[in-house]
């Protein structure tokens, strides 16, 4: 009897699994208003009904997609950073990934979540000034110990300046007259950030490895 429970709650979870991702591929090219919970049930292949034994409403779902996209971009930074690599290949290896999660993001997405989902645009924000904060602040100071960043950097400054960046990106990605997509405007973002802090050791490398970010 426990193994059938064990078998049901992992179907459930898997079921869960797929309509998450589903729905987090409508609302990328699309956007979140104006996708459906009949548009998400077409695109996973399940009846509405299926949805609701998951979800209780759409804000729910939107509410779980975007965990589901924070704890990606969280298990992506966590396993750069966990590994031997230099403070300038840990970056590059994050943002190489971030730009792959996010190429084909739709900018609708970001103004839905700032204009109809304010708790779930709350919830990126908080990730931005807690996690991503917290984790570009240890590479600054790593490297500055190995010589790849310039020690006359304060460390609190300059990692407070890259959510600035992060945010102005995004202010740039929803501008009606912007012509980049996201992976452009990530690298010169992650550029402009590096350029800035690296000594001359962290710029001969930079240049050498810079275009990792946008190879797949």
């Amino acid at each position: 009897m426990l193994k059938v429970s064990c078998v049901y709650l992992q179907l459930k979870l898997i079921e869960s699994q797929k309509i998450l991702q589903g729905a987090a591929s409508l609302f990328m090219r699309i956007g979140i208003k104006s996708v459906s919970m009949d548009d998400i049930a077409r695109e996973v292949g399940i009846s509405k009904k299926t949805i609701y034994k998951h979800f209780k409403d759409k804000k729910d779902l939107v509410h779980n997609v975007v965990m589901l996209d924070l704890e990606q971009d969280k298990t992506q930074f966590t396993a750069c950073y966990n590994t031997e690599h230099n403070a300038v290949q840990k970056m590059i290896n994050i943002s190489r990934n971030i730009s792959h999660l996010h190429k084909d993001i739709n900018p609708t997405v970001i103004y839905d979540l700032q204009k109809y989902y304010q708790s779930e645009w709350k919830v990126v924000q908080d990730f931005r000034t807690d996690f991503i904060l917290k984790s570009v602040t240890e590479n600054i100071e790593e490297g500055v110990i190995d010589g790849y960043y310039r020690k006359d950097i304060k460390t609190q400054i300059a990692s407070h300046m890259y959510i600035t960046l992060i945010e102005g990106m995004m202010e740039q990605l929803l501008d009606k007259n912007n012509n980049y997509n996201f992976q452009t405007l990530h690298l010169q973002m992650v550029t402009y950030h590096l350029n800035g802090i690296c000594t001359k050791k962290g710029r001969n490398y930079l240049k050498l490895h810079i275009n990792e970010i946008t190879n797949q």
